[in-house]
Order: structure tokens, then sequence, then C-alpha cells
């Protein structure tokens, strides 16, 4: 019975080291440095995609390209204009807005007071000033839309008026306020933008767009984060020491029968396995 029980400690030991950093989440390095792309410094939270992963946050990662820092989320990618880290604030603006080639703000930025951004199978949690912002749609119809119909504005999107709309499409704003049911059964939401203004009836293009250059202006909090990071590693622990669980029993099984197939082959009694369990815990 020695060696069994023996055995089945060094096991124990084996089984615990199966999982050796199950407990401390993924370190993160506050003093990488201050890192440059063009005339913007990243440094904590954020890191820039060519840096180390314990530099910063990955839900704070940004891409540098062509000397431009973008920040990239899944429904269109903005660039950064300025990070307060004193403030907390981080300026983004659509890159289509940016590019003055007749291209159309096709980049959505959720607006509720806190919203989360999903990149890379991670979240990010960020929050707004209410007050300051809303959001227009911009919609794509297959048929042209007056400018006011049913008691819809519908504005036009595009700001180059030499250039045609191609494959029937025609791009409209329309007011954040607007009821769905009010939307033209041509018509589909391509974007919810957020722009500094609670109302664009009676505005024109040249107007939203000047509007939409100033960008917007979003906020962090970490105490936000680091309860993400806190939960997430709290439900990571428990499953690993479930893994850790069930890989000790699994060894323990196959070693128990291992050790009667032993006692068979060299004539001695089998030990009954209830017993066996009894004593080992």
């Amino acid at each position: 019975m020695v060696r069994p029980k023996l055995a089945l400690i060094c096991l124990l030991a084996l089984a615990l080291s199966l999982f050796p950093h199950a407990s401390t989440a993924r370190s993160i390095n506050k003093h990488c440095g201050v890192a440059s792309c063009g005339n913007l410094s990243v440094s904590y939270p954020f890191r820039l995609k060519s840096q180390p992963q314990g530099c910063g946050f990955m839900w704070f990662e940004l891409v540098c390209n062509n000397n431009r820092t973008i920040f990239p989320t899944e429904d269109g990618d903005f660039y950064v204009q300025n990070i307060s880290y004193v403030n907390k604030t981080i300026h983004l603006l659509d890159v289509n807005v940016a590019n003055h080639n007749c291209s159309i703000p096709l980049s959505s930025l959720p607006l509720p007071p806190i919203f989360n951004f999903t990149f890379q199978n991670d979240v990010a949690i960020y929050h707004y000033n209410y007050s300051e912002y809303s959001k227009i749609y911009v919609v794509n119809c297959s048929m042209k839309m007056n400018k006011s119909l049913h008691g819809v504005n519908y504005i036009n999107a595009s700001r180059c008026s030499s250039s045609p709309q191609t494959n029937n499409n025609f791009y409209y704003f329309m007011d954040g306020g607007t009821p769905p049911s009010n939307f033209h059964p041509s018509c589909t939401v391509e974007a919810r933008v957020p722009i500094s203004l609670h109302n664009i009836s009676g505005l024109s293009t040249f107007d939203i767009y000047k509007k939409l250059m100033m960008g917007t202006r979003i906020k962090w909090d970490l105490w936000l984060v680091n309860i993400v990071i806190r939960d997430w590693s709290s439900v990571v622990n428990r499953l690993l020491s479930v893994l850790r669980l069930l890989a000790l029993v699994a060894i323990s099984m196959a070693m128990y029968i291992l050790g009667n197939v032993f006692l068979i082959l060299s004539g001695q009694p089998i030990v009954d396995f209830a017993k066996f369990s009894e004593k080992s815990l």
C-alpha cells in the first residue's frame, strides 16, 4: 500500500505543475517607455501593435501606418488626433472623413454612455460625454430621396457634387433620433456616426462634414478595465482549478489500474478500489 500512496502523491505534484501560471494574469509592463508614431506619443495604457505584448493593454492597441496612428475597430478605423494622459481622453477622427477624396463616413462608434469595442476577441471599455455627442445615421438607398419625405430629413452625404452616385446607390445623413419605422424601405443603415450636434435638421452637407471633421473625444477609465481583468481572471482560475482536478483524477485512475495490473502479474491480491480511494482521501 505504500507504493500506491507514494505514486499518488507524486502524481498530485505532477498535476499541479501542469498549470504553473494558473493564478497569475498576464503581466502588464507600465514602464515600457514612450513609443512614437508621427508626432504622437504612445505610452501606457496604450501600446503600438509593433511593441512587445507585455507593453500596455491589447485592448488599447493602436496601429502605426505611414506615420499616422490608427484606432482600429470592427466597424472601421479612426485616426488618433491626440491622446491626453492627464484627462484620460483620446481624440478620434473617421479615416473616411479625414481623407479628402469624396469618401463617405462609414466607420461606426457605439454611442451609449458606456460602450465596448471588440478587438481581437478582447473588450475595451470607454465612455464619452453624453451631453456633447449624439449620433447620425448614414443610410444607403437604392432610390433617390427627396430632402424631406414623410417628415424625415434626408441630407445628401456626398460632399463632391461633381461625383455621380454609382450602382444606383444614394447615401444620405439622417438624424439619429429617427424611429426605424420612419426609414424608407429602400434604405439600409451603413453606419452610426458620432457628431457634436443633437439635431441636423436644416443643416447642409457642408455643415455636417464641418462638424464631423472635429472628430470625437472619448474617455477611458482604468478602474473599469481592472474590474474586467479581475472578474475574467477569477473565471479563468476557477476553470483551471477544475481542469487540474480532472487531470489529477484521470492520472490517478490510470495509475491505479496499472498498479493493479502489476499486482495481478506479480501474483499479489488486488486492492479494493473503494478502500483505496477512502484511504487516499
